[in-house]
């Protein structure tokens, strides 16, 4: 984890990011799912947050007045601190709804829950549900710019755009690079955004799992080539991206027991060792330890780059913020009143 920020003062931080975005904005009023985004969304993030890292703890002014509400109807660690503490960084006033809120308990609909929530004034709702689709509803009914931070088994956009920094990071590109993904692809929505940004950049991804992770015709929709061999998976791989059995969306019943996955499919010194010598080790949190990867990769190897990712999720997460809270095109987002 790279700690190097720029010895620029704020308001010289705040001038220079201004340049880099050059008066640009996103083609998309929201980010539900990766397939939002072209590749030149992609690059802007990428070149935005590249140098949003480097502004470090220094507290800017770019989102100064805007409101940011994170709407988490599902637990929370890794992405609701990052979406606050960046939108606290950017000078945004930001608001924390759970899936406790008053609201909820009473019955109140998702839909007229965003809907109030909007005509508070919030530029952007953060949201993170069970329901896969939900956000993809939601953004119909409100002018707020919606980002999903995970719907159900469908995607988590900002993980894989979080995820390909760290991959440009260190390999320069995601075109023409190995990425292998083991683990439970069936349940997980950083899969299913994964897979969407790797193939629009021009990499190549290969899962290795147990058949019963596998999803019906995901190799053809994705197209991806499926493994059960996990030493033929990593053979060759630029990039070794671990996932956890998620037995709280019930992925424990599609394996003996994560003991017996372990041993199986686990990440270990010696696995690694098949990847590249270049490779990189991932994982998008949080780590069971000796289940998905032996506890001694996750920060001690050199090749781990998993606090790289929490590093650079505040990045990603400020800069999606930024882009969405504040367009220079003057375009108002379309949506239907009810």
């Amino acid at each position: 984890m790279s700690l190097l920020h720029s010895g620029l003062s704020a308001q010289e931080q705040e001038e220079k990011l201004l340049n880099i975005r050059n008066n640009r904005d996103l083609s998309t009023f929201d980010i539900v799912s990766i397939d939002d985004l072209t590749v030149e969304d992609i690059n802007l993030i990428i070149e935005i947050a590249d140098e949003m890292k480097k502004s470090g703890t220094k507290k800017l002014g770019l989102l100064k007045g805007a409101t940011i509400v994170n709407a988490f109807y599902e637990n929370s660690t890794r992405t609701k601190t990052s979406f606050e503490m960046a939108g606290k960084h950017l000078g945004a006033d930001t608001i924390n709804m759970s899936g406790s809120s008053s609201s909820a308990k009473k019955g109140e609909s998702y839909q007229d829950t965003t809907m109030t929530l909007a005509a508070y004034g919030a530029q952007v709702i953060v949201m993170r549900s069970e329901y896969s689709g939900l956000p993809a509803q939601l953004k119909k009914h409100v002018p707020s710019a919606i980002i999903n931070a995970g719907d159900g088994w469908h995607e988590h956009p900002s993980q894989a755009l979080l995820d390909v920094k760290t991959i440009i990071d260190h390999h320069g590109t995601v075109e023409g690079k190995i990425i292998t993904m083991v683990g439970d692809i069936m349940h997980s929505r950083v899969f299913g955004s994964v897979a969407r940004i790797i193939k629009k950049l021009g990499g190549t991804l290969r899962v290795v799992c147990p058949l019963t992770f596998v999803p019906e015709n995901v190799e053809k929709v994705f197209d991806i080539e499926i493994f059960t061999d996990i030493e033929k998976a990593l053979t060759g791989a630029d990039v070794v991206y671990s996932l956890r059995v998620q037995e709280e969306r019930g992925s424990g019943g599609f394996i003996p027991s994560l003991r017996e996955y372990s041993k199986t499919f686990g990440i270990t010194k010696e696995r690694l060792a098949f990847a590249n010598e270049n490779a990189i080790l991932m994982h998008p949190g949080p780590v069971i330890r000796d289940i998905d990867m032996h506890s001694a990769l996750v920060t001690l190897n050199n090749k781990s780059r998993v606090l790289d990712q929490v590093e650079n999720g505040m990045a990603i997460r400020g800069t999606l913020q930024w882009l969405l809270a504040s367009r220079f095109d003057g375009k108002v987002k379309p949506f239907t009143q009810i």
